[in-house]
């Protein structure tokens, strides 16, 4: 009893401690599960955060390069520009000089001066005319002029065609003037433009890749707690299944242990109840009665059979046995004593209480 006691309490001590795990499991599982989870969007979400900043980045720089060739395009024509306009401006400057002086020769040597004054100022129209721009803007009537003042001979009509070309350089090179001055305020301005919008990408373009280096730290974070919850997850579930399974096996062999000590009980019982109502049969007064009235005192095992005693036992013994509620008990009561009586070689039983009318022994007969 005290054996099953023991393994009684350890199935109930290991059954309730295996739930109690079992139930643990369930609860971390579903905390696990829903951490996965809101992990899982974390990391979609963080995805496409970075996947757009990367866009952005790649849009970003892509404008900035764009943005730059374009103004590099234009800074190269600016100075093309410029350049050829400066070299215009200095031949005109060098030609209005040349004619100026041709006009105002000294008089003593007014026809060679004026020969050599046309000859100059000839070389410098040409010069003029080889440095001005493609698109000077000249109408069709300053240019005849022009080459009409280029291609006279005669000293007459130089004076005259000298002022009216004087007149027409003096206005190309103010209109040159004005037109670089123009030029190199509208690329001051797109300088300064440029500069500005890229100055603005260019902050943009910082905070994208701070923003995409954040993002990208906080989804890798994420990724780890993601990968050691799923590792969790997978061994909580693991050792829940063992527990599960250790729980219905020890639960099975614990009912079957007490299936088989209910039946051994009851058999004990059972038994012990046939003892006591053997013993109670025995052991009353009406028993020891008989037993003291119906052997003879002095008998000894192995006395002739011839000798009686007058007293009829076993018919007497079995039918008091018979009108028991268990027939068989006295019988084996019966067998018991007999089997006494064959261990001891005597008849003899324990003296009956005080008072018990039990026969005097008597010697037994001589042959």
């Amino acid at each position: 009893q005290k054996v099953y006691d023991k393994y009684a309490c350890w199935c109930e001590k290991t059954t309730a401690r295996k739930a109690a795990a079992i139930t643990d499991a369930q609860e971390a599982l579903r905390a696990y599960g829903q951490t996965i989870l809101s992990l899982k969007g974390k990391v979609a979400m963080l995805s496409s955060e970075i996947e757009a900043l990367a866009e952005g980045i790649e849009a970003n720089k892509a404008a900035q390069e764009e943005a730059t060739a374009i103004r590099q395009k234009e800074n190269a024509a600016y100075m093309a520009e410029t350049t050829e306009t400066k070299t215009a401006l200095a031949a005109l400057e060098k030609a209005v000089e040349v004619l100026v002086k041709a006009t105002t020769p000294k008089k003593e040597k007014e026809g060679a001066a004026l020969l050599q004054a046309a000859t100059e100022a000839k070389a410098a129209m040409k010069t003029v005319i080889s440095a001005l721009p493609t698109n000077t803007g000249l109408s069709m009537d300053r240019v005849a002029q022009l080459t009409a003042f280029m291609q006279e001979t005669s000293h007459e009509k130089y004076m005259p065609q000298s002022f009216t070309v004087q007149g027409i350089l003096t206005d190309m090179y103010d209109t040159f003037a004005s037109d670089l001055e123009s030029a190199t305020r509208d690329e001051a301005a797109a300088n300064t433009k440029f500069e500005d919008y890229i100055a603005v990408k260019t902050e943009e373009l910082k905070l994208m890749e701070a923003d995409k280096q954040k993002k990208e730290g906080e989804k890798a974070e994420a990724e780890v707690r993601l990968a050691d919850t799923q590792q969790m997850y997978d061994d909580t579930a693991a050792q829940k299944e063992a527990d599960v399974a250790f729980f219905d096996e020890t639960k099975a062999a614990c009912e079957a242990k007490h299936e088989e000590w209910s039946l051994r009980s009851s058999l004990r019982e059972e038994e012990i109840a046939g003892i006591v109502k053997a013993l109670e049969i025995l052991t009353s007064d009406e028993a020891r009665e008989l037993f003291a009235s119906s052997i003879k005192a002095g008998k000894e095992v192995g006395a002739s059979d011839a000798y009686d005693t007058g007293r009829d036992i076993t018919p007497s013994f079995m039918q008091i046995s018979s009108a028991s509620t268990a027939a068989e008990a006295p019988l084996r009561a019966f067998n018991a004593l007999k089997a006494q009586a064959k261990a001891t070689h005597s008849l003899r039983l324990p003296p009956p209480p005080a008072g018990g009318g039990a026969e005097k022994p008597t010697a037994a007969p001589t042959a």
